[in-house]
């Protein structure tokens, strides 16, 4: 029998622990679900321009074994390839266009090479994540921008832009990155809330760049859910 002595909550510290690790492993089931149904699409026997072209917003992701992700999306876009590039080239303003990005400045502007400042959050339920990044971008007008870390809260971050224009009016865009991040969290729930992420961003930008707004609705809905 346990002494009357016993410090208080002994006996209780074995029982909290598995409890809040359990609770911690249902949160984390609970917001993959929810991503990964937000993040649902029907199986298309069409290729993938037909779907683009149909409005669909395509996402690829796959992890390697070193833990890098490899993502990349596409979506089309009724706008010109200079439109667009107006939008993705705002570097100072991103934060009032962009979803997720908290803060973003142009540190130097050396032509067709810039350096940037970024800060983001992200997350799902009430798991958060913030992170900062500091890159290199080289500009190639009007259709191709790359993306080098320099600095910040990734192991590996790099990727391009590639805007292809279809006919007078209307242009392909593809986003691809490596991404490693250098925090701590599920791998399932970094691989959804990017595929996520990334979906949202690149349809905020046809939201933008379609009825030549400088706000987007989403991105604003969005702020006021987090």
């Amino acid at each position: 029998m346990p002494s009357l002595n016993q410090p208080a909550g002994t006996l209780a510290d074995p029982i909290q622990k598995r409890m809040t690790g359990t609770l911690v492993m249902i949160i984390f089931s609970l917001a993959f679900a929810f991503i990964s149904h937000a993040d649902e699409t029907s199986p298309e026997d069409t290729d993938d321009e037909t779907r683009l072209l149909a409005g669909k917003t395509l996402i690829t992701l796959e992890r390697n074994d070193d833990d890098i992700i490899n993502v990349s999306g596409s979506i089309y876009i009724e706008s010109t390839p200079e439109q667009i590039w107006a939008i993705i080239t705002d570097y100072n303003n991103l934060a009032e266009t962009l979803p997720k990005v908290r803060k973003s400045r142009l540190v130097e502007d050396n032509g067709d090479i810039k350096i940037v400042e970024q800060t983001s959050k992200t997350g799902v339920l009430f798991i958060k994540i913030k992170f900062s990044s500091i890159v290199e971008i080289r500009e190639s007008f009007p259709d191709t921008l790359s993306f080098d870390l320099i600095s910040g809260d990734f192991d590996v971050f790099n990727g391009r832009w590639l805007l292809e224009q279809n006919g007078n009016t209307g242009t392909f865009v593809n986003w691809s990155a490596k991404v490693k991040p250098d925090f701590d969290a599920p791998g399932f729930i970094i691989d959804a809330v990017q595929k996520r992420d990334l979906r949202q961003l690149l349809e905020v930008i046809r939201d933008l760049s379609e009825t030549g707004t400088t706000t987007s609705a989403a991105v604003m809905n969005t702020e006021q859910r987090e």
